[in-house]
């Protein structure tokens, strides 16, 4: 990866080598957002207790300057730049391509500024973006599938020639690698048949946010039904919109994949009448960063 920031997407526009919009400074993207610690003083003694420390928000600024080849391309450029950044309702991407990292923010700040000095065809403009969401994602979305555990159906008796085996069972287990620095919240997608299925993050400090969890749910999924659950947001949604957070047992925990390999188990109970069939796991997440 080169020291040189290249190129910035920001919604139709982009920034940096071989676009007008030469990026001449980037501040906040590799800096540590504010932290937020969970401190109290000691009670007739020195010091403090210190609890865990959460960051706030991320703020990044980005200087640009604007290269044309008249004043009324300078204008356009400007009135283009000046469209993209309005301030929006909700965060959408930023995204460093040449850094392979992306961001979800707002336009907060814009500045572009009138200055005749340069005979109207260079400019420069400042705009800060506001990430709710302090974390820093791969560009690339990773996928991963498994059906859910099955033992195997072993040998049929008395024996007979030529011998029968039964099918092969399935593990229901996932290697999901994180090649951030920083705690991932997956997607998980359950599609059915299956009854009360359980996923599982196996190993792990129990007492760490990545560490071991176990989510089990008490609902039923039918043949053509499928259920998504955000572990960010500990959203439960069935078909991807009707709210099924009910079905969320109670001491359950949200799987979050730590920096490195995490490994998730994935089993649930085949429904009644029709054993062999195949419920499938799929999990979504990006290499995350801080």
């Amino acid at each position: 990866m080169p020291e040189a920031i290249g190129r910035i997407q920001w919604g139709p526009l982009t920034f940096g080598p071989g676009s007008p919009y030469g990026v001449e400074a980037v501040v906040g993207l590799d800096d540590l957002p504010d932290v937020r610690g969970d401190d109290t003083d000691r009670p007739n003694q020195h010091g403090e207790y210190s609890g865990s420390d959460f960051t706030g928000a991320r703020t990044i600024q980005i200087g640009l300057a604007i290269r044309a080849d008249s004043p009324d391309e300078l204008r356009s450029l400007k009135v283009a730049l000046r469209a993209a950044t309005q301030p929006g309702r909700a965060p959408a991407p930023v995204q460093f391509l040449d850094w392979d990292l992306l961001a979800y923010g707002k336009v907060r700040r814009r500045n572009i500024p009138y200055d005749a000095h340069f005979l109207w065809r260079t400019g420069e403009a400042a705009i800060e973006i506001y990430c709710p969401d302090p974390r820093l994602y791969s560009l690339a979305e990773h996928t991963a599938q498994t059906t859910a555990y099955s033992p195997s159906a072993g040998r049929t008796y008395p024996l007979v020639y030529p011998r029968v085996y039964g099918d092969a069972g399935s593990s229901g287990r996932l290697t999901i690698h994180n090649g951030g620095d920083s705690e991932a919240y997956p997607l998980l997608r359950i599609d059915g048949p299956v009854a009360q299925p359980v996923v599982e993050l196996i190993g792990g400090d129990p007492e760490d946010e990545s560490g071991s969890a176990t989510l089990s749910l008490t609902g039923t999924l039918q043949t053509g039904e499928y259920l998504l659950i955000d572990t960010r947001t500990r959203a439960v949604l069935l078909m991807g919109s009707a709210p099924r957070r009910d079905w969320v047992r109670a001491g359950s925990q949200w799987p979050v994949l730590g920096p490195g390999d995490n490994e998730l188990a994935y089993r649930g109970a085949a429904l009644p009448g029709a054993p062999g069939q195949t419920s499938l796991l799929t999990v979504t997440w990006r290499d995350t960063s801080l």
